[in-house]
């Protein structure tokens, strides 16, 4: 009975069943029963039927004293002493009060419908899973149909609502909504009479270093979350031959190709973000078609799991969403994310915001529907990307530039054969994953750390001796892939083959590239120079097209407007170039203003007055070297 709602739908013949009145008078508490009973006594006077409805009452209060007069106290402690008994040993015996469990299933018995059967075959709580991350419980199910058990774990509130314990019908479970309300009560006596016999257990739903163990392979603590990420999950696991993996990947190791060696450094260094606290990263390979960038991803994922299909790796036309929740999943594990052409037009060519969104550890907050925050998505990892062009766009924000290692190819095929590595691929993988995480274990995070910051001296060292200074943000993950590189060779490889330092320093970018304003600067004089009839009048004085501006004593004297719309072209902010470059004394300002009013054309207009550096052009004031020894690049 659901209340007042459902009691206001009985007709003249539902308010009659013995159903009904079996459920009121199984109430345990004799107010809320009695009040029950005055309610559909009122809907049955309603109905017309008040009579009929008033001798059944009577004849259930009639039976039920029979029953319990029957029923002596001995009686009933031996009926509630029930336990289960589904023939063998899968499973112990567990207290289930009045219930019978056996092999046929689950049903008990009511004086007043007789037989009332919760479930036609074997079913019983197991196990109790307190989740690492949200604390919120989740409780194991076994089942048994025809000769073989099987588990589902489901989120707590499903075995305690009749409306929602029908989905278990998705698993094979026998439940419909008739007998869910009986299953219900079935589950939660089970569970209370059973205490001290079904174990608890701290699960979690992501892959990766949980609670100083490292999932999947931890023994305290299980996977819960199987339901939502079955296929990526089955897919984490050795399988085949290490031996067949090790030379092949020995073999690819000994060319002269960067591309694989970098990929694979970054599939062990995943697991390295975590344990030295360091952001999320990018590694984009990018060059031609068909020379085998699908195959170096997947001899990355070979590391840990099932290479092929789209198990492990993704496809980057998964939503924004769906990307956000896989990365929470794999937590601590490689990202893979071939092809990225494939969404170039969705993002107009600028990978900024997806950039940010992988690379920034964390989900969007998102509330529930009590207007709570729901529990947050978050992952360490690193991310490998492919394409048949660079991710880093000369419009694309100095933060997402400093998040990507971006590779190009050699000229040439990575793989002498791809289709043999591929063969031996998918037949043999997953087994390194699990020797690096001993590895580590074995290791230990402070020695590791103390590795990754010699690497970081040695990329700053070679930094200077070249005369460039290297971005911090860029000098760390490069240290922990060269990190995750020497401790493979040592312990895994042992083949003496080591990633160059000196060209992966080369691959990192230069303070004055990942500066925004930097950028911003070579942006705006790179697109007056393309438009620069826009700026010199002809002969006769007039403008071949529109009149953005003018050259005047070694400044480009740009309109406000047109200013403007540059800096959204180029994805700037305007304000902060102009209050960086007036601070760099690379505008003139009046005012106190970051413009100067100008007449263009014969018309006073507000405009941005910028510093060029030296040129041939005779146009352009010469500007002394001492002047531009702060500006963002050599002349």
């Amino acid at each position: 009975m659901n209340g007042m709602e459902e009691i206001s739908k009985l007709t003249k013949d539902t308010i009659l069943e013995d159903e009904l009145l079996a459920e009121v008078f199984d109430i345990d508490d004799e107010i809320y029963r009695a009040r029950m009973l005055l309610t559909l006594e009122d809907r049955a006077t309603e109905l017309g039927v008040k009579t009929k409805f008033g001798k059944l009452v009577n004849a259930y209060k009639k039976e039920r004293k029979k029953f319990e007069k029957e029923n002596s106290s001995k009686n009933r402690n031996q009926v509630f002493d029930n336990m289960t008994d589904f023939g063998d040993e899968e499973y112990p015996e567990m207290r289930c009060g009045s219930w019978m469990a056996d092999s046929s299933g689950i049903r008990t018995y009511n004086p007043y419908v007789g037989e009332i059967v919760a479930c036609y075959h074997p079913i019983i709580p197991v196990q109790r899973l307190i989740n690492a991350e949200t604390g919120l419980e989740k409780v194991k199910i076994a089942f048994k149909k025809g000769f073989v058990w099987k588990n589902v774990i489901v989120e707590k509130g499903i075995i305690a609502s009749a409306n929602k314990i029908v989905n278990l019908a998705n698993f094979g479970i026998s439940v419909t909504s008739e007998s869910a309300r009986h299953l219900v009560r079935f589950l939660s006596d089970i569970e209370n009479f059973n205490i001290d016999k079904i174990t608890e257990q701290i699960s979690t739903g992501k892959l990766g270093w949980i609670h100083g163990e490292f999932m999947p392979y931890g023994k305290d603590i299980i996977f819960d979350n199987e339901s939502r990420f079955k296929a990526a999950y089955e897919a984490v696991h050795e399988e085949g031959d290490r031996g067949s993996w090790l030379n092949l990947v020995r073999q690819i190791r000994t060319s002269d190709r960067f591309e694989p060696k970098i990929y694979l450094a970054g599939a062990f260094a995943s697991v390295l973000i975590e344990p030295l606290n360091a952001l999320p990263f990018i590694i984009n390979l990018w060059g031609d078609t068909g020379k085998g960038k699908t195959v170096a991803i997947m001899l990355a994922a070979s590391v840990w799991a099932y290479p092929g299909g789209t198990d492990y790796i993704t496809d980057p036309k998964s939503t924004a969403t769906a990307l956000e929740l896989r990365m929470d999943f794999l937590n601590n594990l490689p990202m893979l994310i071939d092809d990225m052409a494939q969404i170039k037009e969705k993002y107009q060519g600028d990978f900024s915001e997806l950039v940010y969104m992988l690379c920034s550890g964390k989900g969007k907050d998102r509330a529930n529907a009590t207007l709570g925050l729901n529990k947050g998505t978050s992952w360490k990892n690193v991310i490998l990307t492919n394409g048949e062009h660079s991710l880093v766009t000369e419009t694309m924000q100095g933060g997402a530039v400093n998040r990507i290692i971006d590779v190009e190819m050699a000229d040439g095929y990575i793989f002498e054969d791809g289709n043999h590595v591929v063969e031996v691929l998918k037949n043999n993988y997953g087994y390194a994953g699990r020797d690096f995480i001993d590895i580590i274990n074995q290791i230990g995070t402070d020695r590791i750390r103390e590795i990754q910051q010699e690497f970081a001296d040695q990329i700053k060292e070679i930094s200077r001796e070249s005369g460039s200074q290297k971005e911090e943000k860029q000098i760390i993950p490069m240290s922990i892939l060269l990190t995750a590189d020497w401790l493979a060779e040592k312990y895994i490889f042992e083949d003496g083959v080591l990633m160059d330092v000196e060209y992966c320093v080369s691959l990192l970018k230069d303070v004055n590239e990942v500066s925004e304003n930097d950028r911003a600067y070579e942006f705006i004089l790179s697109d007056v120079a393309i438009h620069r009839n826009n700026f010199v009048p002809g002969t006769d004085g007039s403008y071949h097209g529109e009149c953005w501006g003018c050259f005047e004593k070694g400044h480009v004297i740009i309109q406000n407007n047109v200013f403007n719309d540059m800096c959204k072209r180029g994805n700037f902010s305007s304000k902060a170039f102009l209050s960086w470059a007036k601070k760099k004394n690379l505008i003139e300002c009046s005012d106190g203003r970051t413009t100067k009013t100008k007449r263009i054309g014969g018309n006073p207009s507000r405009c941005v007055c910028l510093l060029l550096p030296d040129d041939t052009n005779t146009e352009f004031q010469q500007v002394k070297m001492d002047d531009l020894k702060d500006l963002p690049f050599n002349v």
